[in-house]
């Protein structure tokens, strides 16, 4: 294929572009069209493996570069995943935790399944807490032999002794 006359931008401008570019990703990006361009490299896979890309990476840049352009190919990736909730979601999933209706993790599967409407498994939602940092309170063992309110006795009296 004859690279030099599909690429529309000149071998100069690619190398300035390049040199401009912040981010590895999209200098190598350019890189890998200019290297197309110039003839330093005659086929995708010579020129993606020149910068450390596979032949299938190659193809998908090829083909990017073709549908959009150099401002395709410069364009910022969008990093990370945020999760199958909406930030509204989330905070009515918290608000649901704050007022202590959800004791197990399957109880949280069975709101988001019911009110939400956005199915998890168990280990989903165990994921979604840690990554959400919510942790679930757990209150003190209590003696078996301990008469109910004697608690609430012992801080009266411990009040009225100040």
């Amino acid at each position: 294929m004859n690279y030099e006359s599909k690429i529309i931008e000149s071998a100069e401008f690619l190398l300035e572009q390049e040199h401009k570019s912040s981010l590895a990703i999209i200098r190598d990006r350019v890189r890998f069209i200019r290297l197309l361009k110039s003839g330093e490299a005659k086929t995708q896979s010579a020129a993606g493996k020149t910068i450390g890309l596979c032949e299938r990476q190659s193809q998908r840049l090829w083909r990017i570069y073709q549908e959009k352009g150099l401002a395709g190919l410069q364009k910022k990736p969008a990093w990370g995943y945020w999760g199958k909730l909406s930030s509204t979601q989330i905070a009515h999933l918290r608000q649901f935790i704050l007022d202590d209706r959800a004791e197990t993790l399957a109880d949280i599967q069975v709101y988001l399944q019911n009110h939400l409407g956005v199915s998890y498994t168990i280990g989903g939602v165990s994921d979604l807490c840690k990554r959400l940092k919510i942790k679930f309170r757990k209150g003190r063992p209590v003696n078996v032999r301990q008469q109910p309110g004697a608690i609430k006795d012992l801080k009266k009296k411990q009040k009225i002794e100040k």
